[in-house]
């Protein structure tokens, strides 16, 4: 029986043949960390549960209101906003409670 295949058709062959290795390594890795989490070969970390959940309300824009309450003056200098140098003053919009 004579080999029809070329020398080419040969190495392409084999580079399919590696390439489907590799998929197939990675896959079987994966399977194999897959089965580890899954019976707990591998540890996982846990929070404490000391921490308490609470509702917080939000409006309807997303943002929450915040009171902030017994704080010293806090000095504030923006030098840049997106990587942008601010020569001139920004105007901020305070508000204090109770006296909209």
């Amino acid at each position: 029986m004579k080999n029809y295949y070329s020398f080419y058709d040969k190495i392409i062959f084999m580079k399919q043949i590696k390439y489907l290795n590799g998929v197939l390594t990675v896959i079987a890795v994966c399977l194999v960390l897959i089965t580890m989490a899954v019976t707990g070969i591998i540890p996982t970390a846990k929070a404490g549960d000391s921490r308490k959940q609470v509702t917080v309300p939000v409006n309807v824009d997303g943002s929450i209101n915040v009171k902030v309450l017994h704080s010293d003056p806090v000095d504030v200098n923006i030098s840049q906003v997106g990587g942008f140098n601010i020569s001139s003053s920004v105007p901020v919009e305070t508000k204090t409670p109770g006296k909209d």
